[in-house]
């Protein structure tokens, strides 16, 4: 299992040990909690093979879809070689939502009650990249209600399955409680995300 932050940064390799660019995000399908895609910005002159015009003071971002990578460690490798990159390349349609639109989102629980803000997500990087888990900085009531103590510099994280959250607009609504949380971060020290 992988944190968002542990893949931004990384450099993105084609199969012919070419490096395509570095990865600056995910996009998202959140009725299905899956990363569909990654957020690439291109390396300078891959820009023209690729059919795309190059820009004098910007790099060109991209999705890559996530079907067509290997692994993901150190660097993200593809299984196609550089000549073929464009066509695991994905259209910006609208459809997926950027990771950093959700960081920051308030979440709140059932019963109305203000758990805290997104702070990281936690997915596996195989087969349909699913995204298990939130993870949410849990403001002072709720850390008191959970039983969680609060660091000198920084409020206490959670994780929230996102098989639990009932909606998602302005905000992040589960459909558990506060106390139905406790006893899953109770479960959930006792036996460590997988």
């Amino acid at each position: 299992m992988l944190g968002l932050e542990e893949v931004i940064g990384l450099e993105v390799v084609s199969s012919d040990a070419r490096v395509v660019g570095t990865v600056e995000g995910v996009g998202i399908d959140t009725k299905g909690w899956r990363i569909v895609a990654l957020r690439v910005g291109l390396r300078r002159g891959l820009e023209e093979p690729l059919g795309m015009r190059r820009h004098m003071f910007s790099v060109e971002k991209v999705l890559m879809a996530t079907e067509a990578i290997v692994s993901v460690s150190d660097t993200v490798i593809l299984h196609s070689p550089v000549s073929a990159v464009g066509q695991t390349l994905r259209e910006e349609d609208g459809s997926l939502i950027p990771a950093g639109g959700l960081m920051g989102m308030r979440v709140i629980c059932r019963n109305a009650r203000s758990l805290g803000t997104v702070d990281n997500l936690f997915f596996q990087p195989e087969g349909e990249w699913p995204i298990p888990y939130l993870q949410v900085k849990l403001d002072r009531e709720a850390a008191a209600s959970l039983d969680m103590q609060q660091g000198f510099m920084s409020a206490p994280l959670a994780p929230v399955r996102t098989a639990d959250i009932r909606a998602m607009g302005d905000m992040i609504m589960l459909d558990i409680t506060i106390e139905e949380l406790r006893q899953q971060v109770a479960s959930a020290v006792t036996r460590p995300m997988k």
